[in-house]
């Protein structure tokens, strides 16, 4: 004990204990890539698939946009009828 030996207040060390299931799946997965046993694993992004997929949407979207406008066109003739028929 002296007059100017200050004690410091001791650090608690406390680690944290956090599992994280999906974690360690992908480190799992990583691990088996790295080893390069892991045959169920195959990519299917090569190259121009965007592209293609791209050329897909554009087709269904044009049909899409085709059959709301004949859609429109019908629910239009048909309350002009019923309009006509109402007021006549």
């Amino acid at each position: 004990m002296g007059f100017f030996n200050i004690y410091k207040p001791k650090k608690y060390g406390y680690r944290f204990i956090y599992y994280d299931p999906k974690k360690e799946a992908r480190k799992e997965r990583e691990k088996r890539l790295a080893e390069g046993n892991d045959g169920e694993f195959k990519t299917s992004i090569h190259r121009g698939s965007f592209r293609d997929e791209a050329a897909k949407n554009k087709s269904s979207r044009s049909n899409q946009s085709v059959k709301s406008n004949i859609r429109l066109i019908l629910i239009l003739f048909v309350l002009l009828l019923l309009a006509y028929y109402l007021l006549k």
